[in-house]
């Protein structure tokens, strides 16, 4: 069954702007999330990913280094599903909390190298 990565990206620090209240319902939806997925046997793997870190990259024969932004388009975690097409893939990640404070979810095909 093919592979998908659903890729989420905070938008303006929303995480930020919500109170702890808030921060722990959604970390509770996601909890639930997760359950569903596992219990549906389409969830693979996941990770939400740490602040910091490193941006490479090549100009005209010089690597460029920078630190990684932290104020807007901040990948925020990912998902790795299983799904029968894009469609489907689309179709559950449709359900990630994250869409419900404002972060961008993307959803891509993993392929072979």
């Amino acid at each position: 069954m093919p592979k998908f990565i659903i890729l989420m990206t905070e938008n303006d620090n929303a995480w930020a702007a919500l109170t702890q209240a808030e921060q722990d319902r959604l970390l509770s939806r996601y909890d639930a999330w997760v359950e569903e997925l596992k219990t549906r046997d389409q969830l693979r793997g996941g990770e939400p990913i740490g602040e910091g870190g490193r941006t490479l990259h090549m100009t005209e024969g010089q690597l460029q280094e920078r630190e990684c932004s932290e104020t807007t388009g901040v990948l925020t975690g990912f998902f790795i599903v299983e799904a029968v097409d894009l469609d489907a893939a689309v179709a559950i990640a449709r359900g990630c909390p994250a869409l419900t404070h404002g972060e961008t979810v993307e959803v891509r095909p993993l392929g072979h190298m």
